[in-house]
């Protein structure tokens, strides 16, 4: 019950206020950051695709083309997208990494739970240019025993305010989704 009344507050803390932007919610390399770990902690894959750089989203776009591709039956892209070939060239990048991840993450609840069960606090950034910097960021699992652990998110700044560029969570979905094909069965002989 604990972790349902969590994610529940998770997702309702996702939730961009009314009078704010998008560009002024995400206009330091520490908000961006923040939100997009909340929407992930959420398991909201179209609000962390907003928060998400457009290069990045390009980049797991492409991982679900290629890996469609291989797949002549075409089950691999109905999996992830729910679509067909004419549907899936018609989606952007952010809506193939919304649906990508929400299949993958759903068919693998031990990633799911530990991708919200932690806590996440933004520590502070280090502008490397005009357009690039690091957040440096602590997480701990909610489990007993957990130590917490300093990580560092790359963050790139588009017109629409600053966007993740990579991070350890999305090092873990990209592998995650990688591993799709393992998991998946032929069409029946």
């Amino acid at each position: 019950m604990k972790t349902v009344v969590t994610l529940l507050l998770a997702t309702a803390l996702v939730q961009p206020a009314a009078a704010q932007t998008l560009p002024e919610l995400t206009a330091t390399p520490q908000e961006a950051a923040s939100l997009f770990l909340r929407s992930v902690r959420a398991i909201r894959w179209s609000t962390a695709a907003q928060f998400t750089h457009p290069t990045t989203l390009a980049r797991f776009h492409d991982l679900v083309s290629m890996m469609s591709r291989v797949d002549s039956t075409g089950a691999i892209r109905t999996y992830l997208t729910q679509t067909d070939e004419a549907a899936y060239e018609s989606l952007s990048p952010g809506e193939v990494f919304d649906r990508a991840l929400g299949t993958t993450i759903d068919d693998m609840p031990g990633l799911m739970h530990a991708l919200f069960d932690r806590d996440d606090d933004v520590l502070g950034h280090v502008l490397e240019a005009a357009d690039s910097a690091h957040v440096v960021y602590r997480t701990m699992a909610r489990i007993s025993g957990a130590v917490p652990e300093v990580k560092v998110m790359q963050m790139g700044r588009t017109d629409g305010g600053w966007r993740v560029l990579w991070s350890d969570e999305l090092e873990v979905l990209e592998a995650a989704l990688r591993g799709v094909p393992r998991g998946q069965r032929g069409p029946p002989r």
